[in-house]
């Protein structure tokens, strides 16, 4: 149930403004889009937009200088350039339909993180999961909460971070956008996958009770048919459980869950 809260923000700005901005200067080709991704401060309002979801002090100087650091980044520019592209030709759907333009990338590399990177990178979303207001929680566990609504939410939820936290979690979801970059998405076999699911359901009903499970139960078989709160603390549910796992269990776990 991953969020990716600053990447989701860069997809939805960049896949609106940026092929405007390279047709406006006559300069569609690949070449140009990447010097525009890493001037895009230049003449996009960017800072206006991070302090308009919360940032300030030292968490808006975090997040511009996780903005330049990511566009600046030759090779990640160069992924970004093909993908506005293939939108603007339309090879590619809009993208809050796609996954964004950096979240494949980055969602092909969390995977191959070490250990305690690919740990502590779910801990903060989960933590961001956890203080989302229990609508849009419950939405996000349904597969109803648009990739805007999602963006606006979890970002003002991340400029809240402490300043420790959000600096790692930039660090570790930079390394894992540059993994993305030349590694596959890992994907368990059918016996890990199965083996996972039996370990979080003998965790998450290993202290219920006979109403709750039947609850739990029915709200998991079919979350769209089930109140947003009900929705929200089922998935509040799993994701806590998951992250009390512990070494290659909650690797794999994480795992699970990283892939679409």
């Amino acid at each position: 149930m991953p969020l990716r809260p600053l990447f989701c923000l860069f997809a939805l700005t960049l896949g609106l403004s940026l092929p405007l901005a390279a047709n406006e200067q006559n300069a569609a080709d690949r070449s140009d889009i990447i010097r525009l991704l890493a001037r895009m401060t230049e003449f996009m309002p960017v800072e206006r937009e991070f302090r308009a979801l919360g940032f300030e002090g030292e968490n808006l100087e975090l997040a511009m200088e996780q903005h330049r650091r990511v566009f600046a980044d030759p090779e990640i520019a160069a992924y970004v350039a093909d993908r506005l592209i293939a939108l603007h030709e339309g090879r590619l759907p809009m993208p809050r339909e796609a996954g964004g333009l950096l979240g494949p990338l980055v969602d092909r590399g969390v995977g191959h993180l070490p250990r305690a990177d690919l740990i502590y990178f779910y801990k903060v979303e989960n933590t961001i999961f956890n203080a989302l207001p229990k609508r849009e929680c419950g939405l996000v566990v349904k597969r109803r909460l648009s990739e805007q609504r999602l963006a606006d939410a979890t970002a003002r939820l991340a400029a809240r971070l402490n300043t420790p936290a959000l600096r790692e979690y930039y660090r570790i979801q930079y390394r894992a956008a540059q993994l993305g970059l030349t590694h596959e998405m890992i994907r368990l076999s059918p016996e890990e996958n199965a083996r996972i699911e039996r370990l979080i359901g003998d965790r998450i009903f290993e202290d219920a009770e006979g109403e709750e499970i039947r609850n739990l139960i029915r709200i998991f078989q079919n979350p769209r048919r089930t109140t947003n709160r009900q929705a929200c603390r089922a998935g509040r549910t799993i994701m806590n459980k998951v992250m009390m796992l512990e070494g290659r269990d909650l690797q794999d776990a994480l795992i699970y869950f990283s892939t679409p």
